[in-house]
């Protein structure tokens, strides 16, 4: 099973006896203007919630939520980060014959693999292929759904690429999965910035349709976990009667309804990803050698050309002795060695990254 992810800085720290304070962490996409003000208040005041169990039904943060997305509260349902879900999914819905559209989180396989009773689910992908920039085939995979699979998961913006699929090919690709009657696991956990694009308003009359959010990285809620699931009352009955009790601690609790209800942390973490993002792709593009990916998240994926002679993980090896930690992505489904993630961070932290890429390229040359 694949067990690679971004943010492991405890590990990094120990294996090359850095502090973990000392690591400037690219490899994990959390807000860069950290904790919302607002909520760190709310949590400081109260601490005293943890001599209590927390509320089994997350009552406060489902109503932050619905108000939040303008949803029934009926139609959410909170877990302990999204991949607490992911995890659910195979089991509950008992999913034989999975597609999924890589490159991709590479929990929905492991899950997937987890409940293998017997010869477990067989998994298969749909590919969206280098030569076409990663922007998914819509019309191949509409085709595809055609085949007999039982569940489709796809993940919008795709991570580790960033790339939007368009909303209007999205409701082609749901209309779909209700004919054939599959799930459709639709991966949101980083629309934050391009809210307009959820298929959210569809999830109640869709009766396929799971939407899976988080509230890890655009409200820097990390070690809290806490995220989120939309979809049809039915199913959000189903999984509720399925799932353990009190998977989301009180302080997550507080920290997300806090967090969901200050506008202005999240007005300004729109506006400064997007420039900081923008002047990032800028600065990458002034590097030879070095292609940062289009994206609508608060995360790019880089390709290095071959003529540099260096890949990935050479790349990510020699970024760790200068304290700064990227994701390579070759645990990703079909990416080769050439693909690094990294995360939009602070301006001074984005100019240390860039300046320490600029001599490695130099280095190198």
């Amino acid at each position: 099973m694949n067990k690679i992810h971004g943010g492991n800085i405890y590990e990094i720290a120990q294996q090359f006896g850095l502090k973990v304070k000392e690591i400037i962490d690219f490899s994990a996409s959390i807000n860069p203007l950290g904790l919302s003000k607002k909520a760190e208040k709310k949590l400081k005041a109260g601490l005293s919630a943890v001599l209590h169990y927390p509320d089994p039904q997350c009552s406060g943060l489902i109503q932050a939520l619905a108000h939040f997305h303008g949803l029934p509260e009926e139609q959410i349902l909170a877990g302990a980060g999204s991949t607490d879900f992911i995890y659910a999914l195979p089991r509950v819905l008992r999913v034989e014959r999975p597609l999924i559209v890589t490159p991709a989180f590479s929990e929905y396989e492991n899950a997937l693999e987890c409940i293998s009773d017997q010869a477990g689910p067989h998994i298969h992908y749909f590919e969206s292929r280098e030569e076409d920039g990663f922007e998914l085939d819509v019309e191949g995979l509409l085709f595809a759904l055609t085949q007999g699979y039982d569940a489709l998961y796809l993940c919008n913006p795709n991570s580790p690429t960033g790339i939007m699929t368009d909303k209007k090919d999205l409701q082609k690709i749901l209309a779909q999965a209700e004919r054939e009657k599959i799930w459709f696991i639709l991966d949101e956990a980083s629309i934050d910035l391009v809210e307009e694009e959820s298929l959210k308003k569809e999830a109640g009359a869709a009766r396929r349709l799971i939407i899976l959010r988080s509230l890890t990285k655009f409200f820097a809620l990390p070690g809290l976990r806490v995220g989120y699931m939309i979809s049809h009352p039915e199913v959000i009955h189903q999984f509720r009667q399925q799932c353990a009790p009190w998977t989301v601690n009180a302080l997550a609790q507080i920290a997300a309804a806090e967090s969901l209800k200050d506008i202005r942390y999240i007005s300004q973490t729109k506006e400064f990803i997007g420039q900081e993002r923008d002047r990032l792709i800028h600065g990458l593009r002034s590097i030879p050698g070095f292609i940062p990916y289009p994206s609508v998240a608060n995360y790019l994926l880089v390709q290095l050309h071959p003529s540099l002679n260096l890949t990935a993980a050479d790349l990510r090896e020699r970024l760790i002795l200068h304290g700064i930690l990227i994701r390579d992505c070759r645990s990703f489904h079909h990416l080769g060695p050439y693909f690094f993630r990294i995360a939009v961070r602070s301006r001074k932290e984005n100019n240390i990254l860039l300046k320490v890429l600029r001599q490695v390229y130099q280095e190198t040359s």
